[in-house]
């Protein structure tokens, strides 16, 4: 038996946004990370750990944690003031190459949101965790006939105190839709309640925090302000994370059969801009993308 844990993080929020965008607003929520294979969790936080010691060995000797409670934060990767910086583009794509050595696959869901009639924030978490549940379950189903999986969530210290945190809300929802929903009672190789981790003592944490950052910058990118020069809406510059998409994309799932004549991919991106009276958003193909 194998048991694979889909470490999961956010980037963007749910929160309504204004046209131009204002500081410290985000016009795109992401939830996304990497399905990794428990046996392999003591190689992959060594691995992590010498590979942040690596690249940034002066700020963790400067500061009061230790190399792996020490946090190299998603958005660094995805800043516009680090388009330069070849050392954070290094250390963000051999982050992404352990996945890869370990036969991890990438998961995610984005959503570009509607300024003027905004979606909820508990819909949009809510669709995001069972979508990423669902393919988190056919990739169990087809990698072996005993593998089993956990979903792990980054918990902020808002969420902490219990039913605080809207993360905590919406795993109690997807808890409800598996044991309750005809449709959820199918994802029979998910083990637990979604579980959540202190990121500076979960190394596939702060994985999934660097993957949810460079796909929301790239969902950003693609969908808002491809040449980086959409200042009308006040968009940020995301171009130079186009450095990330091909490696991304390398490393998503894609189920390898059929499901309801369709193949599962373990990238979504949902625009709420574009309303219909059949859907309330309207999926992105991401095949019909520019890179």
């Amino acid at each position: 038996m194998s048991t694979w844990a889909l470490y999961l993080d956010e980037s963007g929020d749910v929160n309504s946004h204004h046209l131009p965008v204002k500081a410290g607003e985000t016009p795109v929520f992401t939830l996304a990370g990497a399905a990794l294979n428990l046996t392999d969790w003591r190689s992959f936080h060594r691995e992590y750990n010498v590979l942040k010691w690596e690249f940034f060995r002066n700020e963790i000797e400067k500061s009061s944690r230790n190399t792996a409670q020490w946090e190299f934060k998603g958005n660094r990767a995805c800043a516009p003031r680090n388009a330069e910086s070849s050392r954070i583009a290094d250390f963000t794509h051999k982050t992404l190459g352990i996945v890869g050595d370990h036969g991890g696959k990438l998961f995610s869901v984005s959503f570009v949101k509607n300024h003027a009639t905004p979606t909820s924030g508990v819909t949009m978490y809510t669709k995001a965790l069972q979508i990423l549940a669902e393919a988190f379950d056919i990739f169990l189903r087809e990698k072996s006939s005993d593998a089993e999986g956990v979903i792990i969530l980054d918990s902020r210290m808002a969420h902490c105190q219990k039913g605080a945190g809207l993360d905590y809300i919406v795993a109690i929802s997807l808890l409800t839709y598996i044991l309750g929903n005809e449709q959820g009672r199918q994802l029979k190789r998910l083990q637990e309640a979604p579980l959540f981790a202190d990121s500076s003592i979960t190394i596939g944490v702060q994985i999934a925090d660097i993957i949810a950052a460079i796909i929301y910058a790239n969902t950003y990118r693609l969908q808002l302000s491809p040449d980086g020069l959409e200042r009308e809406g006040g968009y940020l510059n995301y171009v130079h994370t186009k450095r990330y998409w091909a490696h991304l994309l390398s490393l998503r799932f894609q189920s390898q059969n059929a499901y309801q004549g369709w193949q599962k991919s373990g990238f979504r991106i949902f625009d709420h801009r574009e309303r219909s009276e059949a859907a309330d958003d309207t999926e992105v193909s991401l095949d019909e993308m520019q890179p």
